[in-house]
């Protein structure tokens, strides 16, 4: 169990510097950070797989290419839309609007398998949503008249980013849920060369 929790506040860092990095970074582009960034994720999956457990061995040629299509649009891009919503609206919306996908996943889920009464979810969902509008008012309201048309366009980027990763998900739980799955270092790694080869294509 602590184990599990210390993994899951790391997992959480670690994907906080998504919305600093294409600030950090700077005068490096976005795309500049997004061929960089998924290129060495890409290279690092093939040298893993040196070792067998990380080879896609014995995945059908059907499921290699959603592996690879889920690498190359789901991680490249949700962060091309992530680094365009953080540099046109900030690094405030962007978390807040894109922290709601879990709570999206919950919905779908439920609506899926009933497996929670809509009655207790109700409220929660409110408080998020009204969370959700009142950060992004006081951010556009305090915002100069030159910015807000930035800041619409980040909000813009963010609900793209959104719909991916929920699109994402749902696509990779489905795979993952099968009694077929394929094992879990695989599917990354071959998720990681769809990403290279995604992020190779925004070179010209």
């Amino acid at each position: 169990m602590l184990l599990g929790i210390i993994a899951g506040l790391t997992t959480c860092a670690l994907w906080g510097l998504t919305f600093v990095a294409p600030r950090a970074v700077a005068p490096f582009t976005t795309w500049d950070l997004t061929i960089a960034r998924y290129g060495i994720f890409g290279l690092a999956c093939l040298l893993l797989m040196a070792d067998r457990r990380f080879r896609p061995a014995g995945i059908a040629r059907s499921r290699l290419l959603i592996g690879l299509l889920l690498g190359g649009a789901g991680y490249v891009g949700y962060f091309i839309s992530v680094a365009f919503a953080v540099q046109l609206a900030g690094a405030a919306v962007p978390p807040v609007i894109i922290g709601t996908m879990p709570v999206f996943l919950a919905v779908i889920a439920n609506a899926r398998d009933r497996s929670a009464p809509w009655k207790a979810l109700a409220l929660p969902l409110a408080l998020i949503a009204i969370g959700v509008a009142i950060v992004n008012a006081a951010t556009i309201s305090t915002a100069d008249v030159g910015d807000k048309s930035s800041i619409l366009l980040g909000v813009l980027a963010s609900s793209a980013a959104l719909a991916i990763w929920i699109a994402y998900g749902l696509a990779n739980a489905a795979v993952m849920r099968s009694a077929d799955a394929p094992d879990g270092l695989q599917w990354t790694g071959l998720q990681g060369i769809g990403a290279a080869i995604g992020s190779l294509l925004l070179l010209p």
